[in-house]
């Protein structure tokens, strides 16, 4: 609004100079004009009396001579000259009555008379009619049934017009509404181009957490949420730790000889700059002799024992099968003074430098200065540095493989590794300063939206995608947003083509922080855990969605059977589906991902699925949309449309299915494989042994058989009610209703029970002893299923077998006491 569209009117405390101070005030009156007739008004009766004198009284003096009809006016009664205003309104309002009386209702009557004799002479005959046919009551009421049927008839027949049938309370085969129907209708809202345009135009904005590029990136999802007409859309922001590079880090050899280039693409511009996220900065210059040490595993430590490490800089090479924060803890014990991450070669690019969390995400993820607790606002209780188990306690920044290169060539000597030479300790002096700008408390944005459900909206599935990125990031985050969106429009088109909403509640949720030590996610977790575990009960993840041609799924064992059908139901050449093309199936939630917080902290089913194959430089500003498109990975924007209509069958399924699709009977058959990956893993540690300690597995297997026999019972009832639902038409009784909401509130109270509550826990951020990830497992193994019993697991990877003989037997009672509970209405 403009400065001048608006004055304020002075009052009668106004002072003369205000007034004059403003043009446009100047000409209007210090105070209202003054009115003088009050003829019903009892406050100014004696002023109306001495006026009515005076003139009286004047008349009279100037008419002595000619007499003035004032003289001989009677003057009325005080009572009626009050109330002759009054008198004069009935009078008015008596002759409108009249006139409106005359002139509307009479004509009226008279042409409503002929209508109701009319109406007389029918309803005769109508009575006569009934008379004849019998019992007047009896035939009076069949009328009425056989006039509401074709009225029914009517609408049905001619209010489809395209819709999807369904309703609270009714069904049509079992179901709400025609889930295929509007499965089927997915494809018509599915827009590739715009999912392209999107794909440059994010590619196009550096949005490193909590930067003005990632600000922008929200309000901007914000506002295609609210203009898709998602409800409850809000920009939530949490506070963190975050940390930035700056031009003042340098690494370099003492004698001049060699000088990091700490930057990518020839630009110093900060998303460029070398540096790990969460990484611990100098304050004074660091200088030691160097040693390569591989991938910086505890084998690659092994194989140069005879190298005294303490306070030497270790060189490692990103990837291999340990998180990069592990690698930093390793180095630590080992009494490293700093690590240098070497950044692999891509293609024929030396010179990428990639800038990977630090952060350890397997103690807890999130806030490393909150680790296990929420840090939503400013007043939340952090931890100093030193006393964070989630911090690492030494410095480390990437390099690029050229400059890798470079340090390694002037080791001689040591244990060699396939690639590399360790070197004996005695390296040249190099020196290294990282002047990370940190920032203890930083405000980050998660975006939330929801799509309310009708029936059991208390219960949801959440939709998540990375957004933040270390540069452009438009493999790793933005082929992930460009779907989420595309998603939200395909879901919401559905609604207001069809009047669909959900029997129960969609969440969409784009986190931020995500290269945080998977930020924006746990701690959106951790401010709302106890609602989550009481209602959220799938949570798909989207991120770096396109990266390559092989179609690959991650699913919980509980929702595989529904993900299958999916797949079967999706064209990608010609006839053939989704499922044609051979997707890799498994349950390996064992990567730095944002499923870690919804696995680890509340038990939610979780499933990803994405295409991927092509190596590619993450967390790199060589990850960008020209790469994308001379990498030749999706141009058409196919696999993304492909997967859009996936998930949104899948997300129809898992809201709109009147019994949530969960297979009790999958999830036991696959724990049972498990237990025997267990035990296989158990026997491994112990032949090496030269006490055999021996472990029990009976009571395990005995719940698993338990939990078997549950599911079966579960199906059984489950088809009895389809079965009674398809014949009685579609209705369902109030009991059948309520029992069919007691089974999908066991489900969910099913996955809450293997959550422990022991606040003890050496690792704050897993509580779940069901499925997780021990401490020191490796990415993405097949030697062994990780992903399950990780407590016990870790018991016997520490060789505490009396610990993990505890474990096996609480987690046999838990299973068992789940699985009778469940099947308990």
């Amino acid at each position: 609004m403009r400065s001048n569209d608006y004055h304020r009117l002075p009052t009668e405390s106004s002072s003369t100079s205000n007034l004059h101070n403003n043009n446009n005030e100047s000409d209007l009156p210090s105070n209202p004009p003054q009115y003088y007739e009050f003829e019903n008004e009892e406050d100014n009766d004696n002023n109306q009396r001495n006026d009515n004198h005076q003139l009286h009284h004047h008349t009279i003096h100037e008419s002595t001579s000619t007499p003035s009809i004032e003289q001989f006016e009677i003057e009325e009664p005080e009572f009626e000259r009050r109330h002759g205003f009054i008198n004069r309104a009935q009078a008015i309002s008596h002759k409108f009555a009249n006139n409106f009386n005359n002139r509307v209702i009479h004509p009226v009557t008279r042409m409503i008379d002929p209508i109701y004799e009319g109406y007389k002479y029918v309803q005769m005959q109508y009575e006569r009619s009934i008379l004849k046919l019998g019992n007047p009551l009896v035939v009076k009421r069949l009328l009425y049934v056989l006039t509401m049927m074709v009225l029914v008839f009517a609408i049905s027949k001619y209010s489809e017009n395209g819709s999807i049938k369904g309703g609270s309370g009714t069904f049509a085969k079992g179901r709400f509404y025609e889930i295929d129907r509007l499965s089927d209708s997915v494809n018509q809202f599915i827009n590739p181009k715009n999912m392209k345009e999107n794909l440059e135009y994010f590619s196009s904005i550096p949005h490193l957490t909590g930067t003005k590029g990632d600000l922008l990136f929200a309000k901007y999802i914000e506002k295609h949420m609210k203009s898709n007409g998602l409800h409850n859309v809000e920009l939530d922001e949490f506070q963190s730790f975050t940390n930035y590079p700056t031009t003042q880090s340098y690494l370099k050899l003492k004698d001049g000889s060699f000088h990091a280039k700490l930057y990518e693409k020839n630009n110093k511009d900060m998303q460029n700059l070398a540096f790990n996220p969460n990484s611990l900065s100098t304050i004074e210059e660091i200088e030691g002799n160097y040693v390569y040490v591989n991938y910086g595993k505890e084998e690659d430590y092994a194989k140069i024992n005879n190298v005294n490490l303490e306070n030497k800089i270790v060189l490692i090479k990103y990837g291999g099968d340990i998180p990069e924060s592990n690698k930093v803890l390793i180095a630590q014990n080992h009494k490293a003074k700093a690590v240098v991450f070497i950044t692999p070669k891509f293609d024929d690019q030396d010179d990428v430098i990639q800038k990977i969390n630090v952060g350890l995400t397997r103690f807890s993820p999130g806030d490393i200065l909150t680790p296990g607790w929420s840090s939503d606002n400013g007043f939340a209780t952090r931890l100093s540095w030193e006393k964070s188990k989630s911090t690492p306690k030494i410095p480390s920044i990437p390099i690029s493989w050229k400059d890798g290169q470079e340090l390694i060539k002037k080791l001689n000597n040591g244990y060699q590794f396939s690639d590399f030479t360790s070197g004996n300790g005695d390296s040249p002096i190099l020196q290294f300063k990282i002047s990370n700008v940190n920032k203890p408390v930083h405000p980050l944005w998660n975006v939330v939206g929801s799509i309310e459900g009708r029936e059991q909206s208390e219960k949801g599935i959440i939709i998540g995608s990375a957004r933040d990125s270390t540069c452009d990031g438009t493999m790793s985050s933005n082929t992930g947003t460009v779907a989420f969106l595309e998603l939200i429009k395909v879901l919401t088109s559905l609604q207001r083509k069809f009047q669909w909403i959900p029997s129960r509640s969609i969440f969409f949720v784009s986190f931020d922080a995500t290269e945080y030590n998977l930020g924006g996610s746990t701690e959106w977790i951790e401010n709302r855990k106890e609602t989550l575990r009481r209602e959220g009960y799938l949570y798909i993840d989207m991120s770096d969605l396109v990266t390559g041609d092989e179609l690959f799924v991650n699913s919980h064992p509980i929702l595989k059977e529904t993900v299958k059908n999916s797949l079967a139901k999706v064209k990608v050449d010609g006839d053939k589906t989704m499922n044609d093309i051979s997707p890799k199936i498994v349950d390996e939630f064992s990567d730095y991902a944002n499923y870690i917080p919804f696995i680890n902290l509340v038990n939610i089913p979780s499933l990803e699925i994405k295409f991927r194959g092509k190596n590619y430089p993450k967390n790199s500003c060589y990850d960008s949309f020209e790469r994308f498109e001379k990498s030749n990975i999706d141009k058409l924007m196919l696999k993304h449309s492909q997967l859009v209509e996936l998930l949104s069958r899948i997300i129809i399924d898992f809201v709109e299915t009147p019994l949530i699709p969960y297979n009790f009977v999958e999830l036991a058959n696959q724990l049972k494989i498990y237990e025997n990956d267990l035990e296989k893993y158990a026997n491994s540690i112990i032949e090496n042994l030269k006490v055999k300690p021996i472990l029990h597995y009976d009571g395990l297997k005995r719940s698993l058989n338990t939990l078997k026999d549950v599911g079966e019972k579960y199906n059984e009832w489950a088809r009895e009610w389809r079965n009674f639902i398809t014949q009685s038409g579609g209705l369902e009784p109030p009991m059948y209703s309520a029992m069919r909401g007691m089974w999908n509130n066991n489900m969910i109270e099913f996955n809450n029970r293997f959550i422990s509550r022991n606040l003890q826990f050496k690792r704050s951020g897993y509580k779940n002893f069901l499925f997780g990830i021990p401490f020191s497992a490796p990415l993405n193994s097949n030697e062994y299923n990780w992903g399950s019993f990780p407590f016990v697991r870790e018991y016997i990877q520490q060789h505490d077998f009396s610990s993990a003989q505890n474990e096996i037997d609480l987690l046999a009672s838990t299973i068992e006491d789940a699985s009778m509970k469940f099947i308990t209405l």
